[in-house]
Protein backbone atom coordinates (compact mmCIF):
# COMPACT_ATOMS: atom_id res chain seq x y z
CA UNK A 1 0.00 0.00 0.00
CA UNK A 2 0.99 3.64 -0.29
CA UNK A 3 1.46 6.14 2.54
CA UNK A 4 -1.55 8.46 2.81
CA UNK A 5 0.78 11.47 3.16
CA UNK A 6 3.78 11.04 0.86
CA UNK A 7 2.62 8.26 -1.47
CA UNK A 8 5.70 6.06 -0.90
CA UNK A 9 5.42 2.34 -0.18
CA UNK A 10 4.28 1.72 3.39
CA UNK A 11 3.13 -1.09 5.62
CA UNK A 12 -0.43 -1.04 6.90
CA UNK A 13 -2.10 -2.89 9.78
CA UNK A 14 -5.56 -2.63 11.23
CA UNK A 15 -5.93 -0.78 14.52
CA UNK A 16 -9.00 0.05 16.56
CA UNK A 17 -10.99 2.73 14.73
CA UNK A 18 -8.63 2.96 11.74
CA UNK A 19 -5.31 1.84 10.31
CA UNK A 20 -1.75 1.84 11.57
CA UNK A 21 0.67 2.97 8.85
CA UNK A 22 4.46 2.60 8.89
CA UNK A 23 6.25 4.64 6.23
CA UNK A 24 10.03 4.91 5.98
CA UNK A 25 9.70 8.64 5.28
CA UNK A 26 6.71 9.73 7.42
CA UNK A 27 7.16 7.30 10.32
CA UNK A 28 4.41 5.39 12.10
CA UNK A 29 0.98 6.94 12.53
CA UNK A 30 -2.66 5.97 12.99
CA UNK A 31 -5.30 7.26 10.59
CA UNK A 32 -8.98 7.14 11.51
CA UNK A 33 -11.76 5.62 9.42
CA UNK A 34 -13.46 9.04 9.22
CA UNK A 35 -10.37 10.61 7.63
CA UNK A 36 -9.93 7.61 5.33
CA UNK A 37 -13.48 8.08 4.03
CA UNK A 38 -12.87 11.80 3.40
CA UNK A 39 -9.67 11.09 1.44
CA UNK A 40 -11.86 10.19 -1.53
CA UNK A 41 -12.88 13.82 -1.98
CA UNK A 42 -10.20 15.73 -0.07
CA UNK A 43 -6.44 15.70 0.22
CA UNK A 44 -4.33 16.12 3.35
CA UNK A 45 -1.83 19.00 3.47
CA UNK A 46 1.40 16.99 3.24
CA UNK A 47 3.90 19.38 4.86
CA UNK A 48 1.63 20.70 7.62
CA UNK A 49 0.39 17.21 8.47
CA UNK A 50 3.95 15.82 8.69
CA UNK A 51 4.93 18.73 10.96
CA UNK A 52 1.92 18.01 13.16
CA UNK A 53 2.77 14.29 13.41
CA UNK A 54 6.31 15.27 14.42
CA UNK A 55 4.93 17.59 17.12
CA UNK A 56 2.64 14.84 18.41
CA UNK A 57 5.64 12.48 18.69
CA UNK A 58 7.68 15.09 20.55
CA UNK A 59 4.84 15.92 22.94
CA UNK A 60 4.04 12.30 23.82
CA UNK A 61 6.74 9.86 22.76
CA UNK A 62 4.91 6.88 24.27
CA UNK A 63 1.87 7.06 21.97
CA UNK A 64 1.53 6.74 18.20
CA UNK A 65 0.90 9.98 16.29
CA UNK A 66 -2.64 10.14 14.93
CA UNK A 67 -4.53 11.66 12.04
CA UNK A 68 -8.19 11.93 13.01
CA UNK A 69 -11.07 14.35 12.47
CA UNK A 70 -9.59 16.74 15.07
CA UNK A 71 -5.95 16.66 13.88
CA UNK A 72 -6.39 16.37 10.09
CA UNK A 73 -5.05 19.37 8.16
CA UNK A 74 -6.63 19.50 4.73
CA UNK A 75 -4.89 21.00 1.70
Amino acid sequence: MKCYLCGLDAQQDMSPMGKLVTCRDCGTYKISEIVLRELGSRKLNFSKMRDDLHRQRQYNATSVAEINSETAIWG
